[in-house]
């Protein structure tokens, strides 16, 4: 048996070598900027608006949590990327120089998509008229964020392992705050609720 870490560089350069001449590489650019770290400016305007405000205030919080465990993660365990330890490996965009472990992208990502699935699923069982709509939404975040996690293997900046544990992590962080906001806004409609 392989130990994991000859595995996760194996699956690294399987994926990486696979760039061939690069015809995805648009949209793995696409992909690797969505799931940066800035795109939380999106929730400025949702934050704005009396209707939007407790959600997005929630996923924020989530968000923010998901950025402190990725950092304290990363600084612990200290990572180097690929392109740094690995010969022959060059990013295809941007050279990111803080530590690899865990994906912040992939956390960031898998984070919004649970957040936003776990909400989903709660309104679904509320209202089962919107139940596809509302699961149309979740598989579409899902699909996402796994584009967004393998965007980081595919431009070379970090290993399999890295978006796998920030998919763990920010999956979970996601899954819990949004849990955390669906019942507290299931016990608010419930008349004489505290």
């Amino acid at each position: 048996m392989l130990p994991i870490l000859t595995l996760d560089e194996r699956i690294f350069r399987f994926c990486y070598d696979a760039t061939g001449a690069g015809q995805l590489l648009p949209v793995m650019i696409a992909a690797s900027i969505l799931g940066s770290g800035w795109t939380m400016f999106a929730l400025v305007p949702l934050l704005a608006r009396v209707n939007t405000r407790k959600w997005a205030l929630a996923l924020t919080v989530t968000l923010l949590a998901t950025a402190v465990m990725v950092f304290s993660l990363k600084a612990a365990v200290g990572r180097p990327r690929p392109i740094v330890a690995l010969a022959g490996v060059h990013p295809l965009y941007g050279a990111p120089t803080d530590f690899s472990f865990p994906s912040g992208h992939s956390a960031g990502s898998f984070a919004t998509a649970a957040f936003v699935s776990t909400v989903a699923w709660f309104r679904a069982r509320r209202e089962p008229a919107v139940a596809m709509a509302m699961y149309g939404i979740s598989a579409a975040m899902m699909t996402l964020a796994v584009l967004i996690g393998y965007s980081r293997v595919y431009l070379g900046v970090h290993f399999p392992g890295d978006v796998l544990m920030g998919a763990v992590l920010g999956g979970s962080l996601g899954g819990v705050g949004g849990y955390v906001y669906a019942t507290k806004l299931a016990r608010d409609d419930v008349p004489g609720a505290d």
